[in-house]
């Protein structure tokens, strides 16, 4: 199998086990109940907030198979860890809006990777040119794939809610996650249900 054609980046939030912290009770006086998970944080994503962690992940653009994984607290934006799902040996990265920066772009190039990173408006360009929009668009077409992984973590593996308490487990049963996706993924495409094997 050739994972090296193409790297999909994207990230989604996963809940703490833990409840989140409680403020007190309006006119108690003291600090808040903290959680019992200390590791997990707030993250929010348009008008939605998770208390737990964020797990980012760089996927073959055929396949789907996971080649890097990185779980932070769910404060982390997607861009931070970016850099760390790019492998190197790829001919082109994809992300959505939230990977792109001019240093990330100028990082790309320099190695070789075409930056196939959607654009965003900024305060300068308000408005996307239309060519602008198109290339988003069929970026968007090609990375839509690497939410795959994500439906699979929650639907058959039951991440929605992670099961420890600390970053350090949580991490570890996120790999251990994303190597029997791998294993399923690769059998899957080795010997197609009904076709000949690979």
């Amino acid at each position: 199998m050739i994972v090296k054609r193409g790297t999909l980046v994207d990230a989604t939030f996963l809940q703490a086990r833990g409840r989140p912290p409680k403020q007190p009770k309006k006119g108690h006086q003291g600090p808040a109940k903290p959680s019992a998970d200390k590791d997990a944080r707030w993250g929010k994503k348009g008008n939605k907030s998770t208390f737990g962690y964020k797990m980012h992940i760089g996927a073959d653009q055929e396949h789907t198979m996971i080649r890097r994984v990185e779980v932070s607290d769910a404060s982390i934006t997607d861009t931070e860890a970016a850099d760390n799902l790019v492998c190197g040996d790829e001919k082109a990265a994809y992300g959505d809006q939230a990977y792109y920066t001019h240093a990330r772009h100028d990082r790309l190039a320099k190695a070789g990777i075409k930056d196939r990173l959607m654009r965003r408006p900024n305060k300068h360009h308000p408005e996307l040119p239309a060519r602008q929009k198109l290339r988003n668009r069929l970026i968007a077409k090609v990375r839509a794939a690497v939410e795959r992984p994500f439906a699979v973590f929650k639907e058959r593996y039951g991440m929605r809610r992670l099961r420890f308490f600390n970053l350090a487990a949580n991490r570890t049963q996120c790999i251990l996650a994303a190597c029997a996706y791998n294993l399923r993924t690769m059998i899957g495409a080795l010997y197609p249900p009904g076709g000949k094997p690979a």
